[in-house]
């Protein structure tokens, strides 16, 4: 996500209409098949239940960023954007940061009413002035909230303000492992961090997330790695998952294209700074997804969740714009999306 975008009721505005989007999705209920235990073939399609089937249907999620304009309260609201969620076989999603004015329970209250778990929320302000997770009564709210939300773990999606240093950095690690072990205290099994590019920028040579993994104490703290943004710095997810897998229990399944007249770009100081790129649905794009994955040891040991930052966006319209041109185009980034890792073969290399 970027700096300035949040997931609220009136500050997004989105565009498809329910009848139009509803209309563009499949048959499949995933409120049942989500959890069946034998795969639906007999459909003209198979909704991605009946071929790969590594990654288990009960862990493909997706990150609500990836729908904003559809929860949007002149479009779907929460109830019919879940309702579309059930119907592309979703078992879970992940909060992108606030609740569509609604409190915690209302919002586990109504995904549990279409079939689906809140399994993750990005704790923190979406504007990067403050971390609020430096302030003992913010972090006694979150563990709050978050075991109101049924949640197992509590985390992070930005580094916010820290400097781009080995020092800054160091100072990140010391204060993960400070939330972390007083998250297991609070009765979570640990605080996790999602990344984006930038924490990969490079300091003679090395990432500064490299710091992130040998500073924190893994009892308390794993990492919810964004496979579209480490790709993008110029470091490779496989290699990282590699290492040790179970420092990953979280993915965004995040693909992109890179296009020379693509409109977003490495952030400096990466590995790729400059190369230019575009967001496209997982599985349209140059990432190995199989190759990615057979870097774990257990596909269900993770949970996956679809997030295409600009699903629904035309790039013809000013960035100011509140309403993007392809209406359906996040419904059909959710559809696509849970299809393609329902339908997943994962090569055996690296799994036991």
């Amino acid at each position: 996500m970027t700096d300035r975008q949040k997931l609220t009721r009136r500050g997004l505005l989105g565009a498809a209409g329910g009848a139009t989007v509803a209309g563009a999705l499949g048959p499949l209920s995933g409120v049942t098949a989500a959890h069946a235990d034998t795969p639906r073939t007999g459909d003209r399609l198979d909704h991605g239940f009946g071929k790969g089937r590594n990654i288990p249907a009960s862990n493909i999620g997706i990150q609500l960023f990836t729908v904003r304009d559809l929860v949007a309260d002149n479009e779907l609201d929460l109830p019919g954007t879940f309702e579309i969620l059930a119907d592309a076989g979703y078992a879970e999603f992940e909060i992108g940061g606030d609740y569509d004015g609604r409190t915690p329970s209302e919002v586990r209250k109504l995904a549990a009413r279409y079939g689906l778990k809140v399994a993750g929320n990005h704790f923190g302000p979406r504007a990067m002035v403050q971390n609020i997770w430096y302030d003992p009564k913010e972090r006694a709210r979150i563990y709050e909230e978050a075991h109101t939300l049924g949640l197992k773990a509590v985390g992070t999606g930005h580094s916010y303000v820290a400097p781009r240093t080995v020092d800054g950095y160091k100072e990140m690690a010391a204060a993960f492992n400070v939330w972390g072990e007083e998250a297991v205290r609070n009765g979570f099994e640990y605080f996790y961090f999602h990344n984006h590019d930038v924490e990969f920028t490079l300091v003679k040579g090395k990432p500064l997330y490299d710091i992130l993994l040998e500073e924190t104490d893994p009892r308390y703290v794993r990492f919810e790695l964004d496979l579209g943004w480490i790709e993008i710095s110029g470091q490779s997810a496989y290699e990282y998952i590699s290492r040790d897998p179970e420092r990953f229990p979280l993915f965004h399944v995040k693909d992109i294209r890179w296009d020379p007249n693509g409109p977003r770009a490495a952030q400096p100081g990466t590995a790729n700074a400059g190369r230019r790129y575009r967001f496209v649905d997982p599985g349209k794009g140059d990432l190995d997804w199989p190759k990615i994955f057979s870097a774990l040891k257990n596909p269900g040991h993770h949970h996956f969740f679809v997030e295409h930052d600009d699903a629904g966006v035309d790039e013809t319209t000013d960035a100011s714009s509140p309403r993007p041109l392809n209406p359906p185009g996040s419904a059909n980034t959710a559809w696509t999306g849970r299809k393609y890792l329902g339908d997943l073969k994962i090569p055996r290399r690296g799994r036991s």
